[in-house]
């Protein structure tokens, strides 16, 4: 082989091995991971039925992040008496804890899964909007029944955690221009 045919050779494989390649979109192709926030509901005793319900309301929604029943993430249990239905130690968390308050919830008006939702609310990011009391929006408490994220809800929560993903950091970004006013301690 003269020294041009194998120089020819070389930048041939070269460029071969260096060519970007076309990748098709299967349905077996891997996607992005979805975040996975793990919940436990072995101490909510009668409202663990509607933490299972809740977890499904918001997974039925959104496709960013995911709750699911499994251990270190999420403890959920219930106490007599607190300061309001119930209380998230977190927004926008993957660890922590909920707590609902059995003669709140009773005495709120509310609905329980209602209040169970909302919880899950801060969890996955959101805070109060300035419009508390519209029962349109789980997020703003109220004496309401509606269990249902709205659109904006729905859409704020997507978001957030399509952020967090991307930025991989394990900062959360913030999507309170969305919901701008403050969790408090509780509901």
């Amino acid at each position: 082989m003269t020294r041009a045919k194998w120089v020819a050779a070389i930048v041939g494989v070269v460029a071969l091995v260096g060519a970007p390649t076309a990748v098709s979109a299967s349905p077996d192709a891997p996607r992005a991971a979805v975040r996975t926030i793990y919940y436990e509901s072995g101490r909510a005793a009668e409202l663990a039925p509607l933490v299972d319900q809740a977890a499904q309301i918001w997974n039925s929604g959104v496709s960013s992040v995911k709750l699911a029943k499994g251990a270190g993430g999420i403890t959920v249990s219930t106490a007599q008496n607190g300061a309001a239905p119930g209380t998230a130690s977190c927004v926008g968390c993957t660890r922590g804890a909920i707590t609902f308050y059995r003669n709140q919830i009773k005495s709120s008006g509310a609905g329980p899964l209602r209040v169970v939702v909302h919880e899950f609310g801060h969890v996955l990011g959101l805070n109060h909007p300035q419009d508390i009391g519209n029962c349109d929006k789980v997020m703003a408490g109220g004496r309401c029944d509606n269990a249902q994220p709205n659109a904006q809800e729905l859409a704020a929560v997507q978001r957030f955690w399509a952020r967090a993903r991307i930025a991989g950091s394990g900062h959360q970004p913030d999507d309170s221009t969305i919901f701008d006013a403050p969790a408090s301690a509780g509901v």
